[in-house]
C-alpha cells in the first residue's frame, strides 16, 4: 500500500470489503483532500488516480462501528464495573517504533482516564487490551480514535464441574422408556451401551463391521446417542432429571477410529437400515457422518446421499444427517489468515459447501449453531485467552453451507453443535481450541466421575433434531417420515442472531453473485421452536394431513380460519404452510427427482372458484395463479419448491372476515419419471395458524368448532 502513502493516507485494515484508512497527520489530510479535488482532471502528477477513483465514500469510524456484535445485541453490562476487550488499529508490526509509540500513547490515555489495564496482547496483526471500566469509561473507549473494536470478554462455557459428575450423584432407578416408545437407531462408531444414562434405553446393539463388537472405542457414537436420547444434557444435568423417552438401537457402521472401513459404506448402510427396519421397526435414523472427500459439486447427487434418498422412500423412514464440519482449506487458503477476523464470510466460500450425504433431498440435513464462547482457560484465568468468532445462536465457525441440487434449501435446520476459539497470544490464528465450547453429552470412557464429555461439531447438532423427531413420533405414533419432516420444519424460525451475523453488504454481495440468501444457505428454515411442536394452544393451532395425489392433478384444502382471526383490526398474525414428500430419484438425471409436488396459498370467494382457476392443463398453471399476499411471505414459491420439504410463512397485519384461504397441492411427474413413480404419491401437509397479539385468543376452540361443522355438513351430504 505504498501507493496510498503517496496520497497522504496510510492503509490500516480492511473491514467488510471497505478499506479503512487513517490519515498520518494534518499534512497527509491536506494532501489527500487536494488529490480528491483533482480527480478527473488530466494531471500527469496524479499517478495513482485509479486507486482514489475506487473509493466510494469517506466517513468516520464511529462509536457504533466500534461496538462488537455482542454489544450491539445485548448492550454493555449493567454492573458498576466490568471487563472489556479493546482492539486498537494494528499500526505497523509488533515491535516497530511507530507501534510502540502508538501503544504508549494509548496506555497513557488509560491512566489519565483511571482505566485499569488487566492484560495486553501485541502481535503483528493484533493489539488487544483487557480493561476494567465503568459506564463513562466504556463510552470514552467507544469514542477513542485509536480503537478499532470494543467487545465483551467470553462469558459462557462448559465448566469443569459440569463434566466432573460422579455416578453416585445420579438419581436411583432411572426408568426405561415405554415398550411403545419411538424406536430410534444411531448409525455410528458404536455406543457404550452400559453407560448408566444410556443403558435403561438401549434396545439392541449390532455391529456391521465384521469382527468388531458394537462397543465404542472412539466415543463419537456414544456422544451422539446421549443427545439423541436426552436432547439438551446441560439442562438435564442442571436439574439432575433424567427421563428417557426413546428406545435406542445401536448400529455400528464405522470402525474404532470413527472412519469408514474397506467395505463399501453404501452397502453397509443398506444392510444396517434394512435390518433395523425389518427386525425392530425402527422409524428414525441418525447419521452424523460425512465424507470430507465428497463436497457437493452442484451436479449429480451420488454416494451415501443417493442411498439414503432411496432407502427413505422404500422404507418410509426418517434420516437425520449432519451438514459436515469445515476445518479450513489450503487450496485455496480459507480462511486466509484468521478464523476470528474472517468469520463469518468464509462460511459462504466454495470451500465450505456441504459434504456427502448432506445434499440428500429425502432426509433432514442439520447445520450447527454456537451456544458458548468461553474456553476452559477463559473461564479460569483473567488473561486474554483463546477467543471465539461466534456468539450464542450464531452459526458455528465450522458449519457448512448449501444449497443442494438445483438450489434446494440445505441444510433445512440448525441446532446447537458447539463453537471453536483461536489462540490469540501465539498469533497462530489457524490453531483451533474447542475445550469448553462444545455440547455436553455422554462419555464412552466413563469411570467414577467422568460420566460426561463435551465436544463440538455438526455431528452433535443433528442428534438434537433426531431427539425432537423421536418425541414427535411418540405424540403421533402413526406419523409417516414425511409428516415428521414437515412438522419439524413447520416449527422452525430464522433467529435474528443468525441474520445479524452477516453484514448487509455481505448479504448483498452474496446475493449478487449467487441470487441466493446467505442466511438460508447457512441455516435453512432455522431453529425448531419446541413450544408448540407437540401440542396446539389457543393462540397457535397446528393442522396436519397425510394424503395421496395422482399425476397432473390438484388437491384443495380450505383452511378453517375463524372470522376473529381474519378481523380488520391491525395485528400480527401468521399462516405457515409446510409440505413434505419423498420422490423416486435417479443419479443419471440432472433433475434427480422423478416427480414434483408443490403447494400454493391463495384466497378466493369459494372452493368452487378455486377449482375453476386450476381446471386446465397443469403445465400452464404456474403462469395463471401464484401465491396470494406475496409481499407478506418470507420464502418464494420458486425457492421452496426446489426441495422435498417446503415451507413458507405469511405474516398478515389486516384482513377481512369474509376471506377464504386455501392450500392447493399440485403434482407433476417428469416424463422419464412416470415409470418410477406410484400412481398415487404420498405427501404430508402441516399448517400452523398463529394469533399471538390477541390476549383473548380462542383460536384452537374456534378452529375445532369449524372443523366439526364441516364434518357434519359432509355427513349430511
Amino acid at each position: 500500500m505504498d501507493a496510498d502513502n503517496r496520497h497522504g493516507i496510510e492503509f490500516v485494515s480492511q473491514e467488510d470489503n471497505q478499506i479503512c484508512v487513517v490519515f498520518a497527520d494534518e499534512i497527509g489530510l491536506a494532501m489527500f483532500a487536494d488529490h480528491l479535488q483533482r480527480l478527473g482532471l488530466d494531471n500527469a502528477e496524479l499517478t495513482y488516480k485509479q486507486i482514489l477513483q475506487a473509493i466510494d465514500g469517506i466517513d468516520n469510524w464511529t462509536s457504533e462501528d466500534r461496538k462488537s456484535w455482542a454489544i450491539k445485541k445485548n448492550g454493555l453490562p449493567e454492573s458498576e464495573q466490568y471487563l472489556l476487550d479493546v482492539e486498537l488499529w494494528p499500526v505497523e508490526v509488533a515491535h516497530h517504533p511507530k507501534r510502540l509509540s502508538f501503544c504508549e500513547a494509548f496506555e497513557r490515555w488509560l491512566i489519565q482516564n483511571n482505566i485499569i489495564r488487566k492484560d495486553k496482547i501485541n502481535l503483528d496483526s493484533l493489539i488487544m487490551y483487557r480493561v476494567l471500566v465503568n459506564a463513562a469509561q466504556a463510552d470514552a473507549l467507544l469514542n477513542h480514535a485509536d480503537v478499532r473494536l470494543v467487545d465483551i470478554p467470553p462469558e459462557s462455557g462448559i465448566r469443569y464441574n459440569q463434566l466432573n459428575c460422579d455416578i453416585e450423584n445420579l438419581p436411583e432407578g432411572i426408568p426405561s422408556p415405554s415398550p411403545e416408545a419411538a424406536r430410534v437407531c444411531v448409525l455410528d462408531s458404536g455406543v457404550a451401551t452400559n453407560h448408566p444414562l444410556l443403558a435403561p434405553a438401549i434396545a439392541e446393539s449390532v455391529s456391521f463391521m465384521g469382527g468388531e463388537g458394537g462397543g465404542d472405542l472412539n466415543g463419537h457414537g456414544t456422544a451422539v446417542a446421549g443427545i439423541v436420547l436426552y436432547g439438551d444434557l446441560e439442562a438435564c444435568n442442571k436439574t439432575n432429571f433424567w427421563k428417557p423417552e426413546l428406545l435406542i438401537f445401536n448400529g455400528k457402521i464405522l470402525d474404532d477410529n470413527a472412519e469408514f472401513d474397506e467395505t463399501s459404506i453404501e452397502k453397509t448402510l443398506v444392510e444396517a437400515v434394512t435390518y433395523f427396519v425389518e427386525e425392530h421397526q425402527c422409524r428414525i435414523f441418525n447419521l452424523s457422518i460425512g465424507n470430507a472427500n465428497a463436497p457437493y459439486d452442484n451436479c449429480h447427487i451420488r454416494g451415501i446421499a443417493y442411498v439414503l434418498d432411496k432407502l427413505a422412500r422404500d422404507l418410509n423412514v426418517l434420516f437425520v444427517v449432519s451438514a459436515g464440519n469445515f476445518s479450513g482449506s489450503t487450496d485455496p487458503n480459507v480462511p486466509t489468515n484468521s478464523w476470528r477476523d474472517e468469520y463469518p464470510e468464509y462460511l459462504l466460500s466454495d470451500a465450505s459447501v456441504i459434504i456427502d450425504p448432506a445434499p440428500a433431498l429425502n432426509v433432514l440435513t442439520v447445520g450447527s449453531l454456537a451456544r458458548h464462547n468461553a474456553t476452559f482457560d477463559a473461564q479460569r484465568y483473567p488473561e486474554i485467552g483463546p477467543l471465539a468468532p461466534a456468539s450464542e445462536n450464531q452459526p458455528s465457525p465450522f458449519t457448512r453451507h448449501g444449497p443442494s441440487i438445483k438450489g434446494a434449501i440445505k441444510p433445512e435446520l440448525v441446532a446447537v453443535g458447539g463453537n471453536l476459539a483461536v489462540a490469540m497470544r501465539t498469533g497462530d490464528e489457524h490453531r483451533e481450541v474447542m475445550r469448553g465450547l462444545g455440547v455436553l453429552t455422554c462419555n464412552n470412557k466413563f469411570i467414577g466421575n467422568t460420566l460426561f464429555s463435551e465436544i463440538s461439531g455438526t455431528s452433535f447438532a443433528a442428534p438434537y433434531i433426531t431427539h425432537l423427531a423421536g418425541r414427535a413420533l411418540n405424540n403421533y405414533p402413526k406419523a409417516s417420515a414425511n409428516l415428521l419432516r414437515a412438522l419439524l420444519v413447520n416449527h422452525a424460525n430464522m433467529l435474528p442472531e443468525i441474520e445479524n451475523s452477516f453484514s448487509d453488504e455481505m448479504k448483498q454481495t452474496y446475493k449478487a453473485g449467487t441470487e441466493r440468501d446467505s442466511c438460508r444457505d447457512i441455516a435453512g428454515y432455522g431453529v425448531v421452536d419446541e413450544s408448540e411442536l407437540f401440542r396446539s394452544s389457543e393462540s397457535a393451532v397446528v393442522l396436519m394431513a397425510e394424503e395421496k395425489i395422482e399425476n397432473n392433478s390438484h388437491q384443495f384444502f380450505e383452511l378453517p380460519l375463524p372470522p376473529e382471526f381474519l378481523r380488520t383490526q391491525t395485528a400480527a398474525r401468521e399462516i405457515r404452510v409446510t409440505l413434505a414428500y419423498c420422490p423416486a430419484v435417479r443419479t443419471t438425471r440432472i433433475d434427480y427427482v422423478a416427480t414434483k409436488i408443490h403447494f400454493k396459498l391463495i384466497k378466493d370467494i369459494s372452493l368452487e372458484a378455486v377449482e375453476r382457476h386450476f381446471n386446465h392443463d397443469t403445465q400452464a398453471e404456474a403462469e395463471t395463479r401464484g401465491d396470494d399476499a406475496e409481499p407478506n411471505r418470507d420464502i418464494s414459491a420458486v425457492l421452496r419448491s426446489k426441495g422435498t420439504v417446503q415451507s413458507s410463512t405469511w405474516r398478515l397485519r389486516q384482513r377481512k372476515p369474509t376471506e377464504k384461504w386455501f392450500v392447493v397441492v399440485t403434482r407433476q411427474d417428469k416424463d422419464w419419471g412416470e415409470s418410477m413413480s406410484l400412481e398415487l404419491e404420498d405427501y404430508a401437509l402441516v399448517v400452523t395458524v398463529t394469533d399471538r397479539e390477541n390476549e383473548n385468543a380462542q383460536l384452537y376452540t374456534q378452529i375445532s368448532q369449524r372443523i366439526e361443522q364441516q364434518i357434519r355438513a359432509r355427513a349430511r351430504v
